[in-house]
């Protein structure tokens, strides 16, 4: 009977450390998001390659440590790491890196292509363009806030790839 005794208390503290680190973990993973976009999102930043691929990477990097909800897991890892170092030795624009990205996207999309988001298309004027982009990149990173609020990590990947994605695609006009 004290066997009992002791081993349902110790069950209940690892039940509560356990469930602890899951906050921790989560709450962590929402900074590191927040701080990601906050060259894209902060006036006062100065937007230059560097940061904006250095932001992108550190998206990238939170995006492949929560896939794991996908089938694909490792092969989207590969993917996003190959890009990644493509953006950094290249170019923001690297059409290589854009191609394993949306593989990736592929992958945790059942086959489904990115495709750009209509909206972006329909613009008067170069600062118009960089405003609805804006508002559409706030609205990706709140959803995908939100979906990392409601435990579901692979929307929240699939949002965080979308938000790079629409970043490195060039804007036609």
């Amino acid at each position: 009977m004290t066997k009992k005794a002791f081993i349902m208390p110790v069950i209940l503290i690892m039940l509560v450390f356990t469930l602890s680190a899951a906050l921790v973990e989560k709450k962590d993973t929402k900074t590191k998001i927040l701080e990601a976009c906050e060259v894209f999102f902060n006036p006062n930043a100065s937007l230059t390659q560097d940061n904006m691929v250095d932001s992108l990477s550190r998206l990238l990097d939170i995006t492949a440590s929560i896939t794991t909800a996908y089938e694909y897991k490792d092969e989207i890892k590969y993917r996003i790491d190959v890009a990644k170092n493509l953006l950094k030795e290249d170019s923001l624009f690297n059409e290589k890196a854009r191609q394993y990205l949306s593989f990736a996207y592929r992958m945790m999309t059942n086959g489904q292509k990115y495709q750009k988001p209509e909206e972006l298309d329909v613009f008067v004027t170069p600062a118009e363009a960089q405003e609805k982009a804006m508002k559409y990149a706030k609205n990706l990173v709140e959803k995908a806030l939100s979906d990392l609020e409601e435990d579901n990590p692979g929307e929240t990947a699939k949002l965080l790839l979308e938000l790079v994605l629409m970043v490195v695609t060039p804007i036609e006009g």
